[in-house]
């Protein structure tokens, strides 16, 4: 489906105006411009930052009750740009539930400004769901990438935001909460998460190829014993974002060192992806 582009860097996907005619439909389109300023505010929170941090940003998506800032980017900065950019979405609830209050204490209270706070809690609480691609799901993924590989990361943050919906489509359910605008939600959150784990595979080269490309000297060395029969593209599924690892191999007169930029190296200037650990050496010589 396609949606409406603005300027080109700013796309509101097509499901936000189903939401929009349900608004209409239904009489609460003051309601809907609430929500749809304050989500605006929120992924502007994101677009800033990341242009800040010098982040080539592609375009700002607008979605049911969030958003996204597409940039290839996403994986390949520092862990500090990362979590500096996905919570600085979040960081503009606190400004904004401030305001409203004070807004409240100065004109009394108003239906619309008790809405406006309820909408701006709903929405931060639900962008910190750990539910892939919102918030909370991309914190999971970068802290997992701090403690595992990027492959295992990835895994785990779609399995995890997977088994959240399974648990909150249950709950909804459960308590006959099934509005429009939940299915919608629900819709949209299976389709992407049942895309991301597609294309998990497309998602690990390009990391793999951005890591081949970057002088990664400066990372922890980690030694690790591993065979001379290892095929090298099994290496690099344990490629860290924070490590760096040396493959030591016991060879019949002497340990062998194999770099794992060596194996960037042959996997993608050589093209040999079926070579062995054992063989690394006589292609680096």
């Amino acid at each position: 489906m396609k949606g409406l582009n603005l300027k080109d860097t700013i796309h509101v996907h097509p499901l936000f105006f189903l939401l929009a005619g349900s608004a209409l439909l239904t009489g609460a389109i003051y309601e809907f411009v609430v929500l749809f300023t304050i989500v605006f505010i929120h992924e502007l929170g994101h677009f800033t930052a990341a242009r800040r941090c010098g982040w080539r940003v592609t375009k700002m998506e607008i979605w049911l009750f969030g958003g996204a800032v597409v940039s290839e980017e996403h994986n390949t900065r520092p862990f500090r740009e990362q979590m500096l950019v996905i919570l600085s979405g979040p960081l503009q609830h606190v400004w904004i539930a401030g305001l409203l209050i004070g807004l409240e204490n100065l004109v009394g209270p108003h239906p619309l400004l008790e809405k406006a706070l309820l909408y701006n809690g709903v929405i931060l609480l639900f962008n910190l769901l750990p539910v892939w691609p919102l918030d909370g799901g991309k914190i999971c993924f970068y802290a997992a990438t701090q403690v595992w590989s990027f492959r295992q990361s990835l895994a785990f943050t779609i399995l995890l935001s997977c088994t959240v919906l399974i648990l909150a489509f249950l709950w909804l359910f459960m308590e006959g909460r099934w509005t429009l605008s939940a299915i919608l939600l629900a819709s949209f959150l299976i389709v992407e998460n049942g895309l991301e784990w597609k294309r998990r595979s497309y998602t690990q080269m390009r990391y793999l190829l951005y890591c081949a490309s970057q002088n990664r000297t400066y990372l922890k060395t980690t030694y690790r014993k591993a065979d001379s029969d290892t095929l090298v593209r099994d290496v690099l599924k344990n490629v860290r974002a924070n490590r760096r690892y040396k493959y030591v191999l016991k060879q019949p007169s002497q340990l062998y060192i194999v770099d794992e930029q060596e194996c960037f190296r042959v996997f993608f200037d050589e093209k040999k992806t079926d070579l062995r650990l054992g063989d690394v050496r006589k292609i680096a010589l």
